[in-house]
C-alpha cells in the first residue's frame, strides 16, 4: 500500500526505485549533476559514474514499470506503481546539484519519451492532468526558469518554499486570490522540519482578511490552501529520536503534513502493511 513518505536520498539504496516502491514509498529523490551532457545521480560532484545516470537508475526502469501497468488502458486512462491503488501518482524528486537552467533543460530533454507515451503529469493551461509520474525539480532551480518552461504543457514542476508561502507576489485582489505559488507551477512546498514546528500549532483569526488569515495559518495549511503538498525534511535528526515511524505517524496523521522524509525503509514497510490490512478490514 502506498504511504505518504519521501525516500530521501532514494539513490544511495542497495537497490535504488525498488526498494521504495516496494515498501510502498510515494515519493523518491535523485541528486542530478549535468555532467558532459547528461545527468549523473550522486550526492556530490566527487565520485560520479557515468553508469549511474538518472535515465539508467530511474527514467528507464520507471517507463517499463508504468508501460507494463497500462497495456490494456483505454485511451485517456491510467494506472500507477501501485496495484492496489493504482491511481496514486509517484514523484520522482530530482535535487538539481548544477546550474539550474542548463540542467533543468537537460532534465526536460530526457523526459522526451515519458511525455510521448502520457506517463507525466502536466499543467495544460487552466488544469494540472495528473498522470502515473509527477517530476519536481528541487534544490539549484530557479523558479523563473519553472515558469518559462512550456506553459501549455508543463510538466516539471518547483518545489516551493514552505516556510515563505505567503509572499508579497500573492494577489489578493482576485476571486480566489492569485498566490504565485500554485498548482500551474509547483507540486511540493518543502522545509526543514525545525523550521517548521513553531509555525504548526498557529491559528488564525477567524474575523480577519482573508490574506491576514493566510499569513498567520499554519504551514500545511497554506500549502493546502495552495493546492500543494507539504514536505518536510531532516526528520532523522537527533532532536527527533523517538523513532521514525511514530515520529511520521505524528506529523502525518496528527499534525497535517502531506508527505516527510524518511530513511529507515523496514519502518515504512511496516507501516505499508498495516495499512493494507486496514484496507482489507474495511473492504469486508
Amino acid at each position: 500500500m502506498p504511504v505518504a513518505v519521501h525516500s530521501h536520498n532514494d539513490y544511495t539504496r542497495r537497490i535504488p526505485l525498488w526498494e521504495a516502491i516496494g515498501s510502498g514509498c510515494v515519493s523518491v529523490e535523485a541528486d542530478v549533476h549535468f555532467d558532459r551532457s547528461d545527468l549523473l545521480v550522486g550526492h556530490s560532484a566527487r565520485g560520479l559514474k557515468r553508469k549511474e545516470s538518472l535515465v539508467a537508475i530511474y527514467l528507464e526502469p520507471l517507463e517499463r514499470l508504468i508501460g507494463s501497468r497500462n497495456v490494456d488502458v483505454t485511451e485517456g486512462g491510467w494506472r500507477g506503481v501501485f496495484e492496489k491503488v493504482p491511481e496514486q501518482t509517484l514523484v520522482l524528486l530530482v535535487d538539481l546539484k548544477t546550474e539550474s537552467r542548463q540542467t533543468l533543460q537537460e532534465l526536460s530533454r530526457q523526459l522526451q519519451p515519458l511525455r510521448e507515451l502520457d506517463y507525466l503529469t502536466y499543467w495544460n493551461g487552466t488544469s494540472r492532468i495528473m498522470r502515473p509520474l509527477t517530476v519536481v525539480a528541487s534544490g539549484k532551480v530557479a523558479f523563473g526558469d519553472i515558469l518559462a518552461l512550456n506553459p501549455t504543457h508543463r510538466d516539471i514542476f518547483f518545489d516551493a518554499p514552505l516556510a515563505s508561502l505567503h509572499t508579497p507576489k500573492d494577489d489578493w485582489t482576485t476571486s480566489p486570490p492569485t498566490h504565485a505559488y500554485n498548482i500551474s507551477n509547483s507540486y511540493y512546498a518543502s522545509s526543514e522540519l525545525k523550521d517548521g514546528i513553531i509555525s504548526l500549532a498557529s491559528d488564525g483569526d477567524k474575523t480577519s482578511s482573508p490574506e491576514e488569515q493566510d499569513a498567520s495559518s499554519s504551514q500545511p495549511e497554506q500549502a493546502k490552501s495552495r493546492g500543494l503538498v507539504s514536505r518536510y525534511w531532516g526528520s532523522a535528526g537527533p532532536k527527533y529520536q523517538t523513532s521514525e515511524q511514530v515520529m511520521w505517524r505524528y506529523f502525518t496523521e496528527i499534525i497535517g503534513i502531506g508527505i516527510i522524509n524518511m530513511d529507515d525503509m523496514a519502518a515504512v514497510r511496516d507501516r505499508s502493511r498495516g495499512m493494507g490490512k486496514m484496507a482489507i478490514q474495511e473492504k469486508n
